[in-house]
């Protein structure tokens, strides 16, 4: 080449690097939103596993000393803490806000991933009243046992849910209607405490309508 020759490069054309770091911001970008519509292929996207979307209610409210906390654990939302029975307590709970039209057509009721401890707990489902639209006082639960560091899969469907008020049951209660389903929530009591009391933890990886 002529040291004194100038060549014009045409950058208007891409190199092969160039070529290549497209190719992988464009697998990148198609990854990504393919996450987004689909939010249970990616849990840290799933909105049920963010904790900042459940509040604990334990039986503090009822004068009791129970204990519980919910946090972001890996891939899975970490619900724990002690059960106690002083001062007639023996309850923890959570429960977060559910919008049933957002989850499509009707369920004949939910499935819980959940890695567990051995102990049982309860699936609650809170309903709204469907001639008022005010939230029920009574709310249903459903049972489902876990095996200590195993991951369990419970399909609860609606007959196996009861519906009490206060730890009572509401025999008059309605039928669920999956379009009336305004929250949910997990509780284990000292009845579902293989111990009768103490600590306790619960990962759920997943809760989903059953279809």
């Amino acid at each position: 080449m002529n040291p004194g020759r100038v060549v014009d490069v045409d950058r208007s054309r891409p190199t092969l690097g160039t070529t290549a770091a497209l190719i992988a911001a464009c697998l990148s970008f198609a990854m990504t939103a393919a996450a987004a519509a689909d939010p249970m292929s990616d849990p840290l996207l799933d909105p049920m596993l963010d904790p900042s979307s459940w509040r604990i209610a334990n039986d503090t409210v009822m004068g009791g000393v129970s204990s519980s906390r919910v946090e972001r654990r890996g891939d899975a939302l970490r619900f724990a803490g002690e059960v106690r029975l002083e001062y007639n307590g023996g309850f923890a709970s959570m429960r977060r806000p559910f919008d049933a039209a957002a989850h499509g057509a009707a369920a004949e009721g939910f499935v819980v991933h959940a890695r567990g401890d051995g102990n049982r707990y309860r699936l609650r489902v809170y309903t709204r009243d469907a001639a008022t639209g005010r939230e029920n006082a009574f709310a249903y639960s459903a049972v489902f046992d876990t095996r200590a560091g195993d991951i369990t899969r419970a399909e609860l469907r609606w007959p196996l849910f009861a519906a009490t008020f206060r730890g009572r049951p509401v025999p008059e209660a309605p039928p669920i209607r999956f379009a009336d389903i305004v929250g949910l929530g997990v509780m284990i009591t000292k009845a579902d405490h293989r111990d009768d009391r103490g600590p306790f933890a619960l990962e759920l990886l997943r809760i989903e309508p059953l279809r």
